[in-house]
């Protein structure tokens, strides 16, 4: 699990302060709401982007993202968003038995074949030899892409910024307008 740290400017953050008169505790409180509302927007970013880079559908990808509360220790306030990377299993991408293998979308896993595994559950498996076992669960790998996209296109880009600032700005008007 790779963990990936945001470090927010204070310069425009104390100038709000300023021009809206709000008080240290309005904006702690601001600021822990803020950082709820972008941990939603990361997820929903993240779930849109990932299924255009990974070409898979968000469907699957949703159920992996998890963002917890917002924690606060000595002056520093954290919310983690979870990104779950492990290798997605075929049956996640609605696959079809086809006449030589299993196809789920543009992905091809020749000689593989669609079964019953201990459970109960339906899993996508191929042979790993000519003999009728053992046979090895199907899975797409997504960890490598994932990665590289969130770091590049989504996290510390002016698109994350600006919503950042335009999220505080409205929370610290708000705390300030609640005190009227």
């Amino acid at each position: 699990m790779s963990f990936i740290d945001l470090e927010v400017h204070a310069d425009r953050l104390n100038q709000l302060q300023l021009d809206l008169m709000a008080t240290d505790t309005e904006v702690r409180k601001a600021f822990r709401s803020t950082l709820n509302k972008m941990a939603r927007w990361l997820k929903t970013r993240s779930a849109r982007g990932l299924s255009k880079e990974l070409d898979i559908k968000q469907k699957a990808l949703r159920r992996r993202l998890k963002s917890f509360r917002v924690r606060s220790k000595g002056g520093q306030s954290e919310v983690t968003v979870f990104y779950g990377l492990d290798p997605i299993d075929y049956m996640d991408l609605t696959p079809r038995q086809t006449s030589k293998g299993v196809s789920a979308g543009k992905r091809r896993v020749p000689g593989a074949f669609i079964a019953s595994a201990r459970g109960g559950s339906r899993k996508v498996f191929r042979r790993k030899g000519k003999a009728r076992l053992p046979i090895e669960k199907q899975t797409v790998p997504i960890r490598d892409k994932a990665d590289a996209w969130i770091e590049d296109q989504l996290l510390g880009t002016e698109a994350f910024d600006a919503e950042f600032l335009k999220i505080f700005e409205r929370e610290l008007q708000w705390q300030t307008q609640k005190r009227k």
